[in-house]
């Protein structure tokens, strides 16, 4: 089969494409049912194993989603069959024709979708659903901020806090973005140098009653000065580095609750899954949620996808197809 391979530590340039045997199904932990990739994200996350920013085995194949079908399996499914399409948002080595995992990392996916309408749903999608229905239940009385609101877990956050009566505050990093998330009914969007008095105008200098951060180091600092009292902040990603150290006598300032959330938390089982899922689902159908086109590369274009995502001017998902 063919995969992207990283050896090292280091640029997009050190991503190659390789050929390996194809895994098979056994009775290990991790490699019971074996998967053809139809579709593998390409998340930050990946970008921060290449950087040395999380940890893995070199050499090594990057991505932890995707989308496939299911060809053998070693152990009886109990919520699956052989052939069914599946998604999963963690710890795959996506970037390959093939993959193996347990069942227990399967996302259960509408038959009647297309896998590019499903894949934001997954590791974007399930995490935006998260943050707005449980690490922050928001509600008609929640004002909330959001950054890189124009990315992948941005954009579809913004729209899943508006359909449950919040009032969103997007930001993001440059003037046409803004003019976008304008047109698409965000009028109180703006950019990063503008949110400080975005929030004091719109809260009468009371504070969002949540922030949810992904760029981390760059805007930490500023943002968790706008949360109001008792209000949550929550720190999701880290697209600029980590943050430093945080002092839990700082959070005493209006009482703040500062919360790290990961998706593997909130999705810990099957009826979990599908439970997020169906309800994203049937946000698209209504159209509360609308996703913006896919951006797909070969695996030859592994340094470039990793390069325009890095940049943070994607403005929507990526994922690399088979060819």
């Amino acid at each position: 089969m063919r995969a992207i391979s990283i050896k090292g530590v280091g640029s997009p340039d050190l991503l190659q494409v390789v050929d390996l045997p194809t895994p098979i199904s056994s009775h290990n932990p991790g490699e019971q049912i074996l998967i053809e990739v139809e579709m593998a994200g390409i998340n930050f996350f990946d970008i921060y194993q290449r950087r040395g920013e999380r940890p893995m085995n070199f050499p090594g194949i990057l991505g932890v989603e995707g989308i496939g079908i299911i060809l053998d399996s070693s152990i009886p499914l109990q919520n699956f069959k052989i052939g069914d399409r599946v998604g999963w948002a963690g710890g795959a080595k996506s970037y390959a024709d093939f993959v193996t995992l347990s069942e227990d990392q399967l996302i259960p996916l509408p038959a009647n979708i297309a896998p590019e309408n499903l894949l934001p749903l997954l590791l974007q999608g399930l995490t935006a659903h998260f943050l707005a229905t449980s690490s922050h239940v928001a509600s008609s009385k929640t004002t909330a901020l959001v950054t890189a609101a124009s990315g992948g877990v941005g954009s579809i956050l913004i729209q899943l806090l508006k359909r449950s009566g919040a009032r969103v505050i997007p930001v993001t990093s440059t003037p046409i973005k803004v003019e976008k998330l304008q047109q698409l009914g965000f009028e109180h969007s703006c950019i990063y140098t503008e949110m400080k008095e975005q929030v004091k105008v719109l809260t009468k200098g009371l504070g969002v009653n949540v922030v949810y951060d992904s760029v981390g180091k760059d805007t930490f600092g500023q943002t968790i000065e706008l949360v109001a009292r008792r209000g949550d902040m929550v720190l999701y990603g880290a697209a600029s580095g980590p943050v430093e150290p945080v002092n839990p006598l700082s959070l005493t300032r209006n009482s703040i609750y500062l919360s790290r959330p990961t998706l593997s938390d909130f999705i810990p089982t099957f009826a979990e899954k599908k439970e997020r899922i169906n309800d994203l689902v049937s946000a698209q159908l209504s159209g509360a949620l609308v996703l913006t086109p896919l951006q797909l590369f070969t695996f030859e274009e592994a340094a470039k996808a990793h390069r325009l995502l890095e940049s943070g001017m994607a403005g929507g998902k990526l994922a690399f197809t088979r060819g």
